[in-house]
């Protein structure tokens, strides 16, 4: 049995598209010589000369694995950072209603219903959220852009992600800037219009 492999060169077809070994490719990907000298000869040869890319030593399934193991690490920094980022929202929304306690009571002294009140503390919640995820977006096109350039692999950042990230940028604007403009809504006018 070995006797039959003696006189036989086995080379990946990737390595050996990238050499002046490709017009002897057979039909399986192998390649056959009765001179085994001169086919390593010529591949050493050939493989100084040729720059390897990481796509000669990693299978996709391999990729793909790695990548389903990384998904839901992936996912919890991301829920981490968006509660995170939330309850900066509401605390920056809370220091703005308390300076501004006083315009709040005004406005409801001169007739301003609750709703409106809450409305324009959701409104500047959901603004502020949308400033950071497109300052988000803006970097996250920007690093990738640049990280595929040095990979040397193309990248396209997708619409529908893009939009998905504004939406969600304005839900977190929503459910963290309700709580605040509630507060603010409800606030008495007399005692509103007495804080110093």
């Amino acid at each position: 049995m070995q006797e039959q492999h003696q006189d036989t060169a086995f080379i990946r077809t990737t390595t050996l598209r990238k050499t002046s070994l490709e017009d002897s490719i057979s039909s399986t990907g192998l390649v056959a010589s009765n001179n085994v000298s001169n086919v390593t000869t010529n591949l050493n040869a050939a493989v100084k000369s040729v720059e390897v890319s990481v796509g000669d030593y990693v299978e996709e399934g391999d990729v793909i694995v790695t990548l389903d193991t990384v998904k839901p690490a992936i996912a919890a920094i991301a829920a981490i950072s968006l509660l995170v980022g939330g309850i900066g929202v509401m605390n920056i929304m809370m220091v703005s209603i308390t300076e501004r306690t006083r315009e709040i009571g005004t406005r409801k002294a001169l007739g301003a219903p609750n709703f409106t009140i809450r409305m324009q503390f959701i409104v500047e919640a959901v603004v502020i959220c949308l400033i950071g995820g497109g300052i988000g977006i803006a970097l996250g096109i920007g690093l990738g852009a640049a990280a595929s350039q040095m990979l040397g692999y193309a990248a396209k950042p997708s619409v529908f992600a893009i939009l998905a990230a504004f939406s969600f940028s304005m839900a977190i604007g929503v459910f963290f800037g309700y709580y605040p403009a509630n507060k603010a809504a409800k606030l008495d006018p007399i005692e509103a219009l007495r804080y110093e």
